[in-house]
């Protein structure tokens, strides 16, 4: 039974290896982007702040899967562009995942103590050293735990990219057992794998946020 896996390993190692580099990425930029809406919340841009809350607010209101079917169909048809299955699936990653970090990082922008922001001013700082060099470190120490539930939560969402055609670890799980039929040794390998690498991302998180942790 377990032969399956045996013979299909490499093919399965090459899907972990895309679920893992896709999820790094959409790490890297998701939270960029989420940084950046979330900073434009908090500042309340009068267009900026607005079209942020729109936009974080449509993403969040948006099944993921319809996410990645607007990025692989619907933006390359109206901007007129190609591009291939995995592209789609990052930006649909990135901005599904930054929708969500940018509410993260502007409760954690609000949760940082009036007499910070407050001592910083009273030092000479702007308002933007103030945010840049006071409110934005210690918000991203709060914000930890939340940004690798984040994380944690779209790994496990990089499955979803197999609809679209993308060989990650379940689309090649998917492949192999339209081939040999063997559902539940391949979907609980696939499941194990997912427990043990979401596992791992979760205790590097517990241990950045004991090591970094704002103490009160």
């Amino acid at each position: 039974m377990l032969d399956v896996i045996t013979r299909n390993l490499p093919f399965l190692l090459a899907g972990l290896w895309t679920t893992i580099h896709l999820s790094i990425w959409t790490i890297v930029g998701g939270t960029l982007l989420g940084a950046v809406l979330g900073i434009l919340r908090y500042v309340r841009f009068p267009v900026l702040g607005t079209a942020s809350m729109l936009f974080i607010e449509f993403i969040r209101g948006t099944p993921l899967l319809v996410v990645l079917l607007i990025t692989y169909f619907a933006l390359p048809a109206l901007l007129g562009y190609k591009t291939t299955a995995y592209n789609a699936a990052l930006l649909g990653f990135i901005l599904f995942t930054g929708a969500y970090i940018a509410e993260d990082f502007r409760a954690g922008l609000r949760s940082v103590r009036p007499g910070l922001i407050q001592a910083g001013l009273a030092t000479g700082l702007t308002r933007w050293q103030v945010l840049r060099f006071v409110i934005a470190p210690q918000a991203t120490r709060i914000v930890i735990p939340s940004l690798f539930n984040q994380y944690v939560r779209l790994l496990k969402f990089t499955s979803v990219a197999s609809i679209i055609g993308v060989t990650e670890l379940t689309g090649a799980a998917l492949l192999i057992n339209a081939r040999d039929f063997h559902p539940v040794t391949l979907l609980g390998a696939v499941a194990v794998t997912y427990l043990v690498v979401c596992y791992a991302l979760s205790m590097v998180g517990r241990v950045l946020y004991a090591r970094f942790a704002v103490r009160t």
